[in-house]
């Protein structure tokens, strides 16, 4: 166990890796603020009345809540990808997997405390930003934010982004090890995450995951109660065919060896 927490923590430390996630936590921050800052309580109310100023004051903003822009889906894919190639094709590349794979670990375990790190880094460059953009823009009426991020809105948005960072770190690294090279990694890892935003396939993110993310904002803004079936449809996409991926790519790193 002490073995496998050390090699963690050296995975996270590493300063490639810390630049690239800076570089995705700057990035990402400023795709959500752009976005968060379009949120706003607009229209005549009449009659006026108090009930109905706060009615729209926390309805209108949550409709507008940020959702997986193309822009964030960018960053996200670049971070993904990069992180992924460093941690698979990198140390190959530069031969360090031969001290790596040295350890007394298995293969797998090697592979997972990979997939950990490259996860937990793309996740925090992904995610804090997007509650610091929304919290900043907010953060004159703190009942004003906890009225739009009440009533469990925060942690279903949390899930959504999740899946996105599960989807994305998934198919990356899958990606990585079937790469010869770094650059194939890259090169192949970005084809294939933005080949939807090209096509513009709904059914795969970031279109899926933003139109999900739009209908469960609209059901728990008006009280339709059909929340799951955001969830559900893009379980299948976002999340099990990335366990399938993730599942694969165990197997195969036990199989590979360190060039």
């Amino acid at each position: 166990m002490g073995t496998v927490r050390t090699q963690l923590e050296w995975e996270l430390n590493d300063p490639l890796k810390l630049a690239v996630f800076l570089f995705g936590f700057l990035l990402t921050g400023l795709a959500f603020l752009k976005d968060a800052l379009s949120m706003g309580a607009t229209g005549m109310l009449s009659p006026f009345s108090q009930e109905s100023a706060v009615h729209y004051a926390k309805t209108i903003p949550r409709l507008a809540l940020p959702v997986l822009s193309q822009e964030a889906y960018s960053v996200l894919v670049f971070v993904a990808v990069m992180l992924s190639s460093l941690s698979i094709r990198g140390e190959m590349d530069s031969l360090a997997a031969l001290t790596v794979y040295s350890l007394p670990i298995r293969k797998w375990k090697l592979f997972l405390i990979k997939f950990v790190s490259v996860l937990v880094l793309t996740a925090l460059s992904f995610v804090v930003p997007y509650f610091l953009a929304v919290g900043y823009v907010l953060s004159g009426s703190p009942s004003l934010l906890a009225g739009i991020l009440g009533d469990g809105v925060w942690s279903n948005v949390l899930t959504f982004f999740l899946i996105a960072v599960f989807y994305t770190v998934s198919v990356s690294i899958f990606i990585a090890l079937l790469s010869p090279n770094s650059f194939a990694s890259i090169l192949g890892g970005l084809s294939v995450l933005y080949v939807p935003v090209i096509l513009g396939i709904s059914s795969l993110p970031p279109f899926s995951i933003s139109a999900a993310m739009s209908s469960y904002l609209s059901s728990v803004t008006y009280g339709m109660g059909h929340t799951a079936a955001a969830h559900g449809n893009v379980a299948g996409v976002g999340f099990f065919l990335p366990a399938l991926l993730l599942a694969a790519s165990i197997i195969l790193s036990e199989r590979r060896d360190a060039r």
